[in-house]
């Protein structure tokens, strides 16, 4: 006989507080009155009810991934931990797969595929919570060929509170009209903390990109795989700047959903000289391509005529072994750490004077072992939908960018978080320190926030965060923001402004 489990209420005398009390970035400190980690929607809702209904503060998380102090500040008396919202299984007609927003990349990947032989462009950060993930678009190493998450999502199933202060339990169907239709738009990339807590996902895809028997893509049967390493000792500035170049080039020439090439995708971790590699991650469907070409030629194009020399290690896999090969999981030194992030959608190469302001920092004196810039593929079927379609405006993108530095002493921030402004900023100074939509740039990532667009210090252009984020979807958040959350009970320090 199976025992019901019960919502965990634990409180700042439980030892398992000290372990809730850090999210990713230990930088930042999550010290509510209480955690609670319901089972179901309805503990959520109960949980919410009684929070609201005495006035408490109250935040929610996922994963724990978010780079910002979102969930910790301003203090909170109650946080809801989702983690044990994980199921996943097939929607109430069979049409779709419904994804607990506790559950993690890695659950829903496998569970995708070994049930039902079907897959979603989730991430490559295997720890990562769904709940985080879809709030803010989601994009992964297959979203050039499938577009981004939440180009497949069909409801939300949220809990809010009106302005009454009663909580309820509310569905927002793709196919909704109204203020549920709003509803639905603005959890399509209008990130998290803004509108209620989401508790069940639904996923179903474009008629376009759906596969029987559950209307989702399937997985393809192999992946090609392959890592390079690129010594930092075979690589001078000119060398340099050529291979960044030509990542770029190949993107910008290789855009168009439903090209052979857009089976292709790259991560390129361009480390700080201390690590003493550069490393190129890259994928590319072989149902497709079975020979490999197009990731051969993309390789080699990189360093064709330069001094640079890649070591590369891979070969043909099965697709699930493939994914879980280019994954980047929660373990080693990125434990315990504290970090800083920044982003960018890039709809053009950036100049060779933009890429030499990268090569002299990336060897500056500086303990950068886990600093780096990642640059990963972007385009193709992304760049298929309207800006407005979905929250999530960067639709004619061609690469993404993250730009990150992690550590571990409190005595480091200051270092740190320096010379990543530093990097960022002296990289964007044409466009006043951030990457504006404009000619070659198209602004940045809410998955990826960074507070120091609200500093007119740090970003010195003529737009603001909100712009940087949202464009011009930004006024129809704010509506929906009126609509579900009058009274502003879901907010941080970048949410959607009443």
């Amino acid at each position: 006989m199976t025992v019901p489990m019960s919502p965990l209420t634990v409180g700042r005398e439980d030892p398992r507080y000290i372990e809730l009390s850090h999210s990713d970035n230990h930088r930042f400190a999550v010290e509510p009155a209480e955690f609670v980690l319901p089972v179901t929607s309805d503990d959520v809702v109960a949980s919410l009810q009684k929070a609201v209904s005495e006035g408490h503060g109250v935040a929610c998380r996922s994963g724990g991934h978010c780079g910002q102090d979102f969930v910790g500040a301003p203090r909170r008396d109650l946080v809801l931990d989702l983690h044990n919202l994980n199921s996943i299984g097939l929607s109430e007609d069979g049409l779709g797969v419904r994804v607990g927003a506790g559950a993690t990349v890695d659950q829903t990947q496998k569970a995708l595929f070994r049930r039902w032989n079907a897959a979603l462009p989730l991430g490559a950060c295997s720890a990562v919570g769904m709940g985080g993930l879809v709030a803010g678009g989601g994009y992964g190493p297959l979203s050039r060929q499938l577009g981004l998450v939440v180009d497949h999502l069909h409801a939300v199933e949220v809990a809010v509170v009106d302005e009454s202060r009663n909580v309820r339990l509310v569905t927002a169907r793709a196919d909704a009209s109204g203020d549920l239709g709003e509803l639905f738009w603005a959890h399509t990339g209008g990130g998290g903390g803004n509108f209620g807590i989401v508790t069940a996902y639904e996923f179903r895809s474009p008629e376009h990109l759906a596969a029987e028997p559950i209307g989702l893509p399937r997985a393809c049967s192999r992946l090609h795989v392959q890592k390079v390493m690129y010594p930092w000792a075979a690589m001078d500035e000119e060398s340099f700047v050529t291979v960044m170049r030509r990542f770029f080039e190949w993107h910008e020439r290789h855009c168009a959903p439903g090209a052979p090439e857009a089976s292709l995708f790259a991560t390129f971790f361009v480390h700080h000289r201390s690590s003493g590699f550069l490393q190129l991650m890259v994928q590319q469907d072989a149902d497709v391509d079975p020979e490999g070409e197009i990731l051969k030629e993309f390789v080699a194009s990189l360093t064709e005529g330069t001094g640079a020399v890649g070591i590369p290690r891979g070969g043909v896999m099965s697709w699930l072994t493939g994914t879980r090969y280019m994954s980047q999981a929660d373990c080693g030194d990125v434990m315990g750490a504290r970090s800083a992030s920044k982003s960018a959608y890039h709809r053009a190469a950036p100049t060779d004077d933009q890429f030499s302001v990268l090569h002299r920092h990336l060897n500056s004196d500086h303990p950068g072992q886990a600093s780096y810039v990642m640059f990963n593929s972007y385009g193709g079927e992304i760049n298929r939908r309207a800006p407005s379609a979905t929250v999530a405006p960067q639709r004619d993108s061609v690469v993404k960018s993250s730009w990150f530095s992690a550590w571990q002493e409190a005595e480091l921030d200051e270092l740190h978080i320096n010379w990543l402004r530093g990097l960022y900023e002296e990289f964007f100074a044409d466009t006043g320190g951030v990457p504006v939509t404009g000619d070659r740039t198209d602004g940045c990532y809410i998955n990826y926030p960074d507070i120091d667009l609200l500093d007119p210090v740090r970003n010195r252009s003529e737009q603001p965060w909100h712009h940087l984020y949202y464009k011009e979807n930004y006024s129809r958040l704010r509506s929906a923001k009126r609509t579900w959350d009058p009274l502003n009970i879901f907010h941080h320090s970048m949410s959607i402004e009443l």
